[in-house]
């Protein structure tokens, strides 16, 4: 991909990941993961199972149980991110501009040292 299709990609993804996160968080709610009352543990709850999902691609990974089943529990961390990250947005824990800051990370980023300075990446 040359980069002026590059930078029409970046264009069109504009807001997708804050529009994957309203599609996504609608439906966690009607399957009942956001059932009253919504407290802290509850956030701490949603992490825990972002980070089972991770541990997930590491057994798929480990077990040799090949592409499609890691491709597969990513997709499961990206969908748990989403919607954690969308009711975040609702009750006012997060900025509803995700795509945008990424982008400025991974900005800031490319300018720092090998392994951000530290002696382990």
């Amino acid at each position: 991909m040359n980069s002026e299709e590059l930078k029409q990609a970046y264009t069109l993804a504009d807001d997708l990941f804050d529009n994957l996160a309203a599609e996504i968080h609608p439906v966690n709610v009607e399957k009942g993961f956001w059932a009253e009352p919504v407290m802290m543990d509850k956030y701490a709850a949603k992490l825990a199972l972002i980070h089972s999902e991770v541990t997930e691609v590491l057994e798929a990974l480990r077990k040799s149980q090949g592409a499609d089943k890691v491709t597969e529990e990513f997709a499961d961390i990206l969908i748990r991110t989403f919607d954690l990250y969308g009711t975040l947005v609702e009750d006012g824990e997060a900025e509803p501009w995700l795509y945008d800051i990424m982008r400025e990370k991974m900005e800031t980023n490319k300018n720092r040292a090998p392994k951000h300075g530290n002696r382990w990446g």
